[in-house]
């Protein structure tokens, strides 16, 4: 672990997961098997092993489950606590709505539908080097439009967010990876107890200013947002848990 890295993550794993259709109608996204696990579970033994053991999942769909399943984490390694407001606040509002529960000035954040095989530690080290306010860690895919583009400068400041397009070549390009270094002072430019996203009413705000990326190309991607990708994700990541591809 790198010195000085913190040891305590938000999960977001509270969304409703519509474009999955009957997949996810009595069991929240994260909760879906994927390589005979949780897919949840996959990523909570990803974040141990990476340092991480106190873990504050942001839920809401479906919350019961993912407590009833987890319980207080010790059986992973981890304590694992629960923000739940009964309601859907999108990415920023949901880490707002956890901030009684996060106890450090500088925390990890994540999506918890992607498995995103980044080193926590080397994101760490630029989150510091470059006085980050907020630090994203960017992932390389094949792109066929799903995806927006994350812009940044040779000093690794993000300088624009691009909408989704397809380009004509499925070119590749580097993408938001759903992984997070955050200061807690942050928190503050989040509106409490609304509905408020990361993507489109954060960062923007931020660019250009105190919002670094660091890309990870060679690093596993993969999520289960759409019915093809978990499909996918069944054969891609049992094959990486497999063959020692770890953390």
């Amino acid at each position: 672990m790198a010195a000085g890295m913190p040891k305590e993550a938000v999960v977001l794993v509270g969304g409703l997961g519509a474009r999955l259709g009957a997949l996810t109608k009595d069991t929240p996204k994260p909760m879906l098997i994927v390589a005979g696990k949780p897919f949840l579970e996959h990523f909570i033994v990803r974040l141990v092993r990476q340092g991480i053991h106190r873990i504050i999942l942001a839920v809401a769909y479906h919350a019961d489950k993912m407590k009833a399943y987890f319980g207080d984490g010790g059986s992973w390694g981890a304590e694992i606590l629960y923000s739940d407001p009964r309601r859907q606040l999108g990415t920023a509002g949901s880490i707002k709505e956890a901030e009684p529960l996060i106890q450090e000035d500088k925390f990890f954040a994540f999506n918890g539908d992607v498995y995103f095989n980044a080193s926590l530690a080397e994101l760490w080290d630029w989150h510091v080097r470059h006085r980050a306010d907020l630090t994203l860690a960017l992932a390389k895919v094949i792109d066929e439009g799903r995806y927006g583009r994350v812009q940044s400068n040779d000093s690794g400041l993000v300088t624009a967010f691009l909408e989704k397009t397809k380009t004509p070549d499925s070119a590749p390009c580097l993408i938001n990876g759903g992984a997070y270094v955050v200061e807690r002072r942050v928190l503050a430019e989040i509106p409490k107890g609304v509905d408020f996203s990361l993507e489109y009413g954060l960062f923007p705000t931020m660019a250009n200013k105190s919002l670094y990326a660091l890309a990870f190309p060679e690093a596993f991607f993969i999520d289960i947002g759409t019915p093809a990708d978990y499909e996918r994700a069944q054969a891609l990541l049992s094959k990486n848990l497999l063959t020692g591809r770890r953390p």
